[in-house]
């Protein structure tokens, strides 16, 4: 699993999901499987609805970021 969005979205379809962030079903369907992630205005109010940081709803992403940061320095 990329992120926690398939597990938070619980039995919401991945259109009603998409609709509650003014995006296509196909765009939550892209952050669901880790293929892009959502701006940070859009993480930050994920992160308000599930009561759960950002950086742990979207941990593979951040963790490779840093990753790649650590590989640069």
């Amino acid at each position: 699993m990329k992120n926690l969005l398939k597990l938070l979205r619980g039995d919401n379809s991945q259109e009603a999901m998409a609709k509650q962030y003014g995006v296509t079903q196909q765009t939550w369907y892209s952050w669901e499987s880790g293929r892009t992630t959502p701006n940070n205005e859009t993480m930050l109010k994920m992160e308000k609805s599930f009561s759960i940081p950002m950086e742990v709803i979207f941990f593979d992403s951040f963790n490779y970021k840093m990753k790649l940061d650590e590989r640069g320095a």
